[in-house]
């Protein structure tokens, strides 16, 4: 099986992100989407309007992202929005933008009263000197600033976004203190990720020796002023007190699927010693080949259950404004349960556990002092499975602790709950072991 610090995929489950246009005003060094600016198109309205249709018909996502370069100059943007708000039964729509374009105060009213209720404005320094730099557009940083107030005195939800590179390691303290009196909903930092510039010729990657101290005297000051926070691709360790700030998951994305073959590997040489290795990624493979392992400042946290190799990605993680990162939103999953409602009672067991992301969801029933795991996928019409659903393919995985007493009694669990999960699958609950969601036509032709 490949580590699982060498993959990355999406699994936040109730938040769903658009990439509708790849193109911006500003040209971010750092930008992880810059080669897309070239090779991705846009999600067509049609895909669009499919995606929200299923989540009409059938409740998957609380929240839609709309996302790409600059998501504001889309041209048909309040279409998207339109149809969002009135067939996707979202709770909330989100735009992550530069936040320039919101300095236009008219502007910033109509998306607001459109529908758009979460602003994720990035903010990559406290300074012009600083995110002009950055950005490689003079006056960005007045823009963006002009649009985060604008924002606020429509009474928005805001949360912003900094990318942690050499050029601002120097400055997140200074970006919180600026960003205090708008009171943010949540401040993200999210660490460098090489997606092109393996090498980082580009010379933004932050030794943690650096990047760690900026950060925790940021996050201490985020946490004297009470704004929440989160943080992506930062070894938990290195955080004290803040390490529960970590939040590696990263919503569904309607993006071409190639996107995410560019996506950074990760690794930690202390991965099965350390409590935190199911939530935290360890360091980017080009990291460590730049700067190595950082052997001995990674101190692992002592585990106080053994090590097994995960089979599924993170599944915990929330995109609610002031929510705790470190669990989902919603445990209980009532649509999914009810697959399987009364059947474990009906043999002596319980229902442990239910773990859902966008490829799978996971039932483990507990008999006495054994388990075992009964797994839903998207119906496949091929390979192996216990039994084939309207939508789903049923197997079986990971019995534990089964002596013989214990293994009839499971058997018969698990065939029960197939035959629960067939019975009650209507056709309209979905699954996806893809991570993009669309294909190549979202890929421009490169020309010669």
């Amino acid at each position: 099986m490949q580590s699982f610090k060498g993959r990355f995929e999406p699994t936040r489950f109730e938040d769903l992100t658009v990439t509708v246009d790849f193109h911006c005003h500003s040209a971010c060094r750092f930008c992880i989407v810059q080669e897309g600016m070239n090779r991705y198109k846009g999600v067509s309205f049609e895909r669009f309007r499919q995606a929200v249709d299923e989540n009409g018909s059938a409740p998957r996502y609380r929240r839609v992202t709309f996302t790409g370069g600059e998501v504001a100059l889309e041209k048909r943007l309040f279409d998207y929005l339109h149809y969002a708000k009135t067939h996707g039964g979202f709770e909330h729509i989100r735009l992550q933008t530069n936040g320039r374009p919101f300095a236009d105060e008219a502007f910033a009213r109509r998306v607001f009263e459109a529908g758009v209720d979460e602003y994720f404005v990035s903010l990559h320094g406290p300074d012009a000197a600083t995110q002009d730099h950055i950005s490689q557009r003079a006056g960005s940083f007045d823009e963006a600033w002009r649009g985060l107030q604008n924002l606020r005195a429509l009474g928005a939800t805001i949360l912003t976004n900094t990318v942690l590179t050499t050029l601002n390691v120097a400055h997140l303290e200074a970006i919180v203190a600026l960003v205090e009196p708008l009171a943010p909903a949540r401040m993200e930092f999210w660490n460098y990720l090489p997606m092109e510039d393996k090498a980082d010729e580009r010379g933004l990657i932050v030794p943690m020796a650096e990047l760690a101290p900026a950060l925790v005297r940021a996050l201490d000051r985020a946490k004297a002023a009470g704004i929440p926070t989160a943080v992506k691709y930062v070894p938990m360790c290195l955080l004290g007190e803040h390490a529960e700030s970590v939040d590696n998951t990263q919503p569904d994305v309607v993006i071409v699927e190639e996107f995410y073959d560019l996506y950074p590997k990760f690794a930690c040489l202390w991965e099965a010693k350390c409590e935190h290795a199911e939530r935290c990624l360890g360091l980017t493979h080009a990291y460590v080949n730049k700067l190595g392992w950082e052997r001995e400042r990674l101190v692992p946290i002592p585990r106080v259950r053994p090590w097994e190799e995960p089979e599924d990605g993170l599944a915990f993680g929330t995109d609610e404004p002031g929510g705790d990162s470190s669990r989902a939103p919603s445990e209980d999953h009532p649509r999914w349960r009810a697959l399987v409602d009364g059947v474990a009672e009906a043999h002596g067991a319980r229902l442990a556990s239910v773990l859902l992301d966008r490829r799978r969801c996971t039932f483990r029933f507990a008999l006495g002092g054994a388990s075992v795991d009964v797994v839903l996928t998207k119906r496949s019409d091929d390979g192996p499975a216990l039994l084939r659903t309207r939508s789903f393919d049923v197997s079986y995985r990971n019995l534990r602790d089964v002596d013989d007493a214990a293994r009839e009694g499971l058997a018969k669990l698990v065939e029960a709950v197939a035959r629960s999960v067939a019975a009650r699958d209507e056709g309209a609950m979905l699954l996806d072991e893809r991570k993009g969601l669309i294909g190549e036509e979202a890929l421009r032709r490169r020309r010669g």
